[in-house]
Parts: C-alpha cells; structure tokens; sequence
C-alpha cells in the first residue's frame, strides 16, 4: 500500500516472542492519541493481548479482527471499540481458526488490506500488532502497511531471526505491497549491562540509520500496567516507560515525515 497524506499504516512484528511488540503497539497508540492523532490498533494476535492491555475483557467481545477477515459482508465499524482518541479492533482465540481457514481461502491474505485502506480516512494512525512467526495473519498485516517497525530485545537471542523477516518483507514487497518500507529497528528491555551494549552495537553494525536513537529501558511498571488494562502512560505517566515511549513516539513521527517526504520527491 502506498502511504497517503493522512493516514500511516504500521505493522509492528517480529518472528521471535517477547521482545515487547504489544507493549510497544499499546504504548506508541497511546502516544500518538495523546499528542492529538486518531489511532485505531488492530490486535492480530489470537492471545488477545493487546484487547486485553487496553482493559477488553476477551468474553465480551462481539466482534473480532476474525470477523472482520471471516465475513467480508460485515460492516468495518461493527469490529472497532471506540475509546478516547484511541480506538481498537479486538482478537480473541477465534482468530487461530481463521487463520487456519485463511490457507484454503482465495486471496484471503488480502481482505485486511481491503478493510484498511477503507479506514485510513478515518485514522492517522493504523498499528496493527502481531503475533510471533509467520503464517497468513503475519502476511496480511504487511500487506495492508505502509511501514514495518521492529521491536529488538536486549538477549543473546535478540537478534535471531532478523534476517528471515527482511526475507519475508521483501517478498511481499515483490508481490502485492511494493510499497512496505522498513521504517527502523528499536531495542527494549535495555539496561546497563554489557549484553545490552553489545546487541545494540550488533545491531547499528547490521542496520545503521534503521535502528532508533530511542531505547525502551526495563521496568517492573512496563511489565505490570497490562495486567490493570492501562498504557504505562494511564498506570505510570512519571516513570521512565512513558518517557521512553513518548520519546520513541516522537522519533518516529519524524521518520515517518521523512519517510513520505522521499516517497514523494
């Protein structure tokens, strides 16, 4: 998809578990709707963990990202829970088995990308968090962005299969979407240790300008404001999550300017 004027849809993915992609998704939406944008997230997870980070108990949901990819005859709004600047389109476990059905289904990797780019005359903002691994869910999400973003842990592991989801963008980017663009790589779970350190060096040496000048710094209330519903920004506005958050925030509206500045040159 190509970016507008108006709208920036992102995927915020990688293939390895518990690098804080959820964390990241919740807590960036709720930057950008603080500083005044219209976000809409859409939770892709069949966990739910981004419904339920936001305070949506997954029992009361009536409508779910796997309606919406099920049923091409539903109505865009009849999945979207609003909130205050911040609105959701929720998953449950349900989605799994959609994503199942997906592999049988002509172009059903697509029906996303139809759904968004309906919705980008309503939102400024788009992030779509995904589970970890690749598989049809993980394809329609970069089908339907603009931009990919990478949340990096700060483990001996961190980088592990980086490679492999360049290789996965780069084939979407030879078939559907030849506008998906890595919009960079960003480093959670940072601390003083030479591990950090050493992950960041390895990973300015692999991507260079790619890699956000912002790091997620570790912190007991990032790990603890999911558990309540709330961004760290609702649980611990004075704490070093939100500063880190808003910072990275900040960063990335920058790239995203410069981002559609070249696309349009």
């Amino acid at each position: 998809m190509e970016p507008t004027e108006n709208s920036s849809v992102i995927a915020i993915t990688n293939q390895k578990g518990g690098v804080g992609k959820t964390t990241s998704t919740l807590n960036i939406a709720q930057a950008l709707a603080a500083l005044g944008h219209r976000v809409l997230v859409i939770d892709l997870d069949p966990q739910g963990n981004a419904t339920q980070g936001l305070g949506i108990k997954l029992e009361t949901v009536r409508a779910s990202a796997a309606d919406l990819l099920r049923d091409k005859n539903l109505s865009d709004e009849a999945g979207i829970y609003q909130g205050a600047g911040l609105d959701l389109i929720p998953a449950t476990p349900l989605l799994a088995a959609v994503e199942r059905e997906m592999v049988g289904l002509t172009n059903s990797e697509f029906r996303l990308a139809q759904r968004v780019k309906r919705l980008r005359a309503t939102y400024k903002y788009v992030l779509i968090d995904n589970a970890p691994g690749f598989g049809p869910l993980m394809n329609s999400a970069l089908n339907a962005s603009d931009f990919v973003l990478v949340p990096v842990d700060s483990s001996f592991f961190g980088l592990a299969g980086l490679q492999k989801l360049l290789g996965e963008l780069e084939i979407i980017r030879e078939g559907f979407n030849p506008g998906l663009s890595l919009l960079g790589l960003f480093l959670t779970m940072f601390d003083t240790t030479r591990m950090s350190e050493e992950i960041l060096g390895e990973l300015v040496s692999s991507f260079g300008d790619l890699v956000f000048e912002s790091r997620i710094r570790r912190s007991v209330k990032l790990r603890e404001a999911p558990a309540f519903g709330r961004t760290i920004f609702q649980h611990a506005p004075g704490g070093s999550g939100a500063e880190d958050y808003l910072r990275l925030t900040q960063e990335l509206i920058v790239r995203l300017a410069k981002a559609r500045a070249v696309s349009h040159v």
